[in-house]
């Protein structure tokens, strides 16, 4: 149904990433795969990019006399997974509109391995935009023991079949 890989000449195959507006329909789940496992580094890198001061996330100390018992992973970070993770799926969007929605449901500490899912709420074919369709989606984002850590629901601008920046690049 979904091709990743397309001839091109003989004993040439080019690989392609990310699905045309026009593959899209509502109702349509994508579990986006492999997940990835956060580390606490990462986390640390994270707070110290974003300027989050909260000790929370990188003390071990004094995480363990919160009811956490130990660093949360920042947000901002959990927000970058959920969305990030289908990459693959969405890698003809052209940008994200906006978030309507984000829930942090549970908490995320270094060593959870993560995996996102994508459900297609909406699909607007904007006459308009020539170019692009938008897409309504909601993200969730689960740990290992299937915990639901996020979900996010945000609007994104995919390219048409043909359109944009992949139609020059001949996919």
């Amino acid at each position: 149904m979904f091709a990743a890989f397309h001839p091109i000449a003989e004993g040439r195959i080019r690989e392609s990433v990310g699905l045309a507006f026009e593959d899209f329909a509502v109702g349509q789940v994508f579990h986006h795969r492999p997940g990835v496992t956060v580390t606490q580094q990462d986390n640390v890198n994270e707070a110290l990019v974003t300027l989050n001061q909260a000790a929370l996330h990188y003390d071990e100390n004094y995480a363990a006399a919160t009811e956490f018992g130990r660093p949360l992973v920042v947000s901002t970070l959990t927000l970058q997974r959920a969305v990030g993770l289908g990459w693959k799926t969405f890698g003809r969007r052209r940008r994200i509109l906006w978030f309507s929605s984000i829930r942090l449901t549970s908490p995320v500490y270094g060593g959870d391995t993560l995996y996102a899912q994508t459900k297609i709420l909406a699909a607007r074919d904007d006459k308009a935009d020539t170019d692009c369709g938008s897409l309504t989606c909601e993200a969730s984002l689960t740990r290992s023991d299937r915990t639901v850590v996020a979900v996010v629901t945000y609007d994104q601008s995919i390219y048409r079949r043909d359109r944009g920046p992949f139609a020059a690049l001949g996919y």
